[in-house]
């Protein structure tokens, strides 16, 4: 009788020792397979979140200047004031312009369609280009002759037209280009796609 009662009791012992000597051990592996686990879990979800929300087929759009070589003499601004002395006011530009000799080339800034060709006194002749997803650029102080008309489809680079000095809302004698971006509507600082700084 005592034979048979003596076995379970050292197994038990031995398994007590065990788990006293050793349970710290199997415990904080326990712990590091179950938080690699959590990492894993973690970093899969959060690379299918982000395929999910990634644009796909979305190219960043850089723009060649308008102007070869050209100055800004005039930056964006949409809320700080610029004085225009032709016509002596303070405004905001909600463009760029570039010192341009007259008759200098003017160049589409991206691929796109010659949407508008107008002619008025303040702006001379002024074309505009849609690129797409609400994208547009204008540019304006331009000669009456244009290289391009209506429907017509340019790449980035072609001549559209001359620099003038025909504007009148800001005459100079050497001639000038304004150049407007207008996304989604609304006029936006061409230097968010023109490698430029813009002075004032």
């Amino acid at each position: 009788m005592e034979n048979t009662n003596t076995q379970p009791q050292k197994k038990k012992g031995s398994l007590k020792s065990f788990i006293s000597k050793y349970g710290y051990y199997v415990a904080l592996a326990l712990l590091v397979v179950m938080l690699a686990i959590a990492i894993v879990l973690t970093s899969v979800g959060a690379s299918r979140d982000a395929e999910d929300t990634a644009p796909t087929g979305v190219d960043v759009i850089s723009f060649t200047s308008p102007v070869l070589n050209g100055t800004v003499t005039k930056g964006y601004s949409d809320t700080e004031l610029q004085y225009n002395k032709t016509l002596n006011v303070w405004e905001v530009h909600k463009g760029v312009d570039y010192a341009a000799n007259v008759g200098t080339d003017v160049l589409a800034v991206y691929d796109g369609t010659v949407t508008k060709i107008t002619t008025n006194l303040l702006q001379g002749t002024v074309i505009e280009i849609d690129h797409g997803n609400n994208l547009k650029t204008t540019y304006g102080s331009l000669s009456s002759t244009t290289n391009v008309k209506v429907g017509d489809v340019v790449k980035k680079g072609d001549v559209i037209g001359k620099a003038s000095n025909t504007a009148t809302g800001e005459v100079t004698e050497e001639g000038e280009v304004h150049f407007e971006v207008w996304k989604d509507g609304n006029a936006v600082d061409p230097a968010s796609y023109l490698d430029i700084n813009t002075g004032k």
